[in-house]
């Protein structure tokens, strides 16, 4: 079965023309922060959006409708493996409740999608523990840890919503500052190789939910 996954260490994207350094797929995101009655957060609802040559080389070979686009099915199926894979992972997700980093249990409200030429993801990842939201104690990143795959926020008024926040919730995106070693190890790995596990970190975008209370 001829499907691409998403996930860095297993894929080769090398038949495409992309760069030498990595990363080699993009992927635009938009989170949806969670939370319960009592204001706890308890995941977070992803889209991620693919780069169009990604996009491409993932439905080559897939069946497609009268339209020429790819059926459904198609979709869910290539959805399907790569969340299998990923769930080695942790879904590229990273929740933390001050120091400590959660862990994603579950996957709910899958669903798959072609915007345009690109192909979108969208799921829910549910933490172990729900987490006060006062203070700021609970962030989030969500990167590819060998940063085969770069995974930014959208440019969208939005990346970032709180559903069902307590009143006077915001959240902060802060940008990666990679060293300039970093940034020259990344560009030293051709299509071949994957970087080195916590490499993806250093390039990560991280959000902190800032809630009035402690």
């Amino acid at each position: 079965m001829r499907l691409l996954l998403v996930t860095c260490c297993l894929i080769l994207l090398s038949p495409m023309s992309f760069a030498r350094a990595h990363p080699h797929v993009w992927a635009d995101i938009t989170v949806d922060i969670l939370f319960d009655g009592a204001g706890n957060v308890t995941g977070l609802r992803q889209t991620w959006l693919f780069d169009d040559y990604y996009t491409a080389f993932a439905l080559e070979g897939m069946e497609r409708g009268a339209d020429g686009a790819p059926i459904q099915a198609a979709l869910d199926e290539i959805m399907t493996v790569n969340l299998e894979h990923l769930k080695e992972y942790g879904y590229f997700t990273e929740g933390r409740d001050g120091d400590e980093t959660l862990t994603v249990t579950a996957i709910e409200d899958r669903s798959s999608r072609m915007e345009g030429n690109r192909l979108e993801m969208t799921f829910t990842t549910r933490f172990d523990r729900p987490v006060p939201a006062q203070g700021d104690r609970f962030s989030y990143g969500i990167f590819d840890p060998t940063y085969y795959v770069d995974m930014l926020h959208a440019e969208v008024e939005d990346p970032v919503r709180l559903t069902g926040a307590p009143d006077g919730c915001s959240y902060r995106l802060i940008a990666p500052t990679p060293t300039p070693a970093a940034i020259a190890e990344a560009a030293m790995l051709d299509a071949t190789q994957t970087g080195p596990t916590g490499l993806g970190r250093v390039f990560a975008e991280n959000v902190r939910l800032l809630c009035p209370g402690e």
